[in-house]
């Protein structure tokens, strides 16, 4: 008499996640193929040595031009952003060009994309010897621990290697201290301050007081809310120390609300330059606090601006506006610069016959407007408030005008006319608040 085992089914959740698992190895093996192909494109570009052909202010050299180029195409044609853009490129060069050991380790699927950029971010001013064997050892670490400890063991280990140059390489990356803001969802948006680690763990700890401070006296917010909120306090409130700084200055911001909304009849949210749309109560509070109105005049049909209200600007001024108010961000593809905080340029060349109308201005944050002068990148405006960029190689992306309302309703542009013709234009803007 024979008996048979019946076989066990393997665990579908284990069998998942080593799916998770040998995807991520994979993964890894593309990143490195994707390296190799992104230093061929910085060696093919090279050959091409783009130069600055611009006629105005210092002149780029060839090894900024193609930079700047490289990571430009790459961040549009990838949806990356330029940041991340060129941390693939730097990774991916420091990788094929300085690092076997860890492209090695990432072409084997046991190093992910996340380690390699670690350990080549870090190994920035190294050489020779140091360079080698720090490259042993860090793709050999990789392997046991997550990005983070990484992140940890490499600055030890470049400490070890370039002891003497410690100092030096605090100054250069304090050189690059920055701030900037990321929209959220929901009306909300991230402030991220990059700073020296002993400045950021102080006001971490200045706030964590505060507002230990605010919870023992009975405030009924969490230690979160709190900390926030006496940082944002600080922020808008507090006055600078800074020998030199204006005192008393205020933040501002500026609101796009349609008057139907307004009114309380439309329901097309309202715009906060530089985020985007706002849900209807933040408006209306924002709008009731208000120390000031600009009446802005829309096409009823196609929702465009056409003028804004010549009572309030000089000409220029008005120009001026009317650009910031169609593209409430820089127009370079993909830039989210508000503005406000860009240069208002003459998209055809005042040099070369380009006129000083609105049609012929947008706004370039400075970066971007010294992309424009000094590489190949071309912008041209399509008469719609529509813009097209041309990159170096060839590719068009259509930069649209966010600073454009809904057309009115067909039921309200009737009224207005209706209106208009009993009582006169002026007397049917006579309710308006603004």
């Amino acid at each position: 008499m024979t008996s048979s085992i019946p076989l066990l089914e393997p665990d579908p959740y284990v069998v998942a996640l080593e799916e998770v698992a040998a995807l991520d190895q994979q993964i890894a093996r593309l990143s490195a193929v994707r390296a190799r192909r992104v230093t061929d494109a910085r060696n093919h570009l090279h050959r091409q040595a783009p130069s600055d052909t611009s006629t105005g202010g210092p002149v780029w050299s060839t090894a900024r031009v193609e930079r700047v180029e490289l990571f430009t195409e790459l961040a549009q044609l990838t949806r990356r952003t330029e940041y991340r853009a060129a941390t693939l490129i730097d990774t991916s060069t420091a990788l094929v060009d300085r690092l076997p050991a860890t492209l090695a380790a990432v072409a084997a699927g046991v190093v992910s994309w996340e380690h390699a950029e670690v350990i080549a971010k870090h190994a920035d001013g190294l050489d020779g010897d140091a360079l080698v064997l720090y490259d042993t050892r860090l793709s050999a670490l990789a392997t046991e621990v997550n990005p983070k400890q990484l992140d940890r063991k490499a600055r030890h280990e470049v400490e070890l290697a370039q002891p003497t140059t410690a100092v030096e390489r605090a100054e250069k990356a304090a050189g690059t201290r920055r701030i900037y803001v990321d929209p959220a969802a929901d009306g909300m948006a991230y402030l991220t301050l990059f700073a020296p680690a002993p400045e950021i763990h102080a006001i971490t700890d200045r706030a964590t007081r505060l507002a230990a401070g605010l919870r023992a006296g009975g405030d009924p917010r969490s230690m979160t809310h709190l900390k926030l909120d006496v940082l944002t306090d600080l922020m808008l409130n507090g006055e600078t120390s800074i020998p030199g700084a204006t005192r008393g200055v205020r933040g501002r911001v500026h609101v796009m609300v349609p008057a139907m909304t307004l009114l309380g009849i439309g329901e097309e949210a309202a715009i906060l330059r530089g985020y985007g749309p706002i849900d209807p109560a933040t408006a209306a509070q924002l709008t009731a606090e208000a120390t000031s109105w600009r009446r802005i005049l829309t096409d009823p049909i196609t929702g465009r601006i056409l003028t804004t209200d010549p009572r309030d600007y000089r000409p220029t001024a008005r120009m001026i506006d009317h650009a910031r108010l169609v593209h409430p961000s820089c127009v370079f593809p993909g830039c989210t610069v508000p503005s406000e905080q860009a240069d208002v340029d003459h998209t055809e060349d005042h040099a070369y016959g380009g006129n000083t109308v609105p049609e012929n201005l947008a706004p370039l944050s400075q970066a971007h407007h010294r992309v424009k002068h000094h590489t190949r990148w071309q912008i041209v405006q399509n008469g719609d408030d529509t813009l097209t960029a041309t990159s170096p190689a060839g590719y068009r992306y259509v930069i649209q005008p966010e600073g454009k309302m809904q057309p009115a309703p067909k039921q309200l542009e009737d009224a207005i006319t209706t209106a208009a013709r009993s009582t006169g234009p002026e007397e049917g803007l006579a309710d308006c608040p603004f």
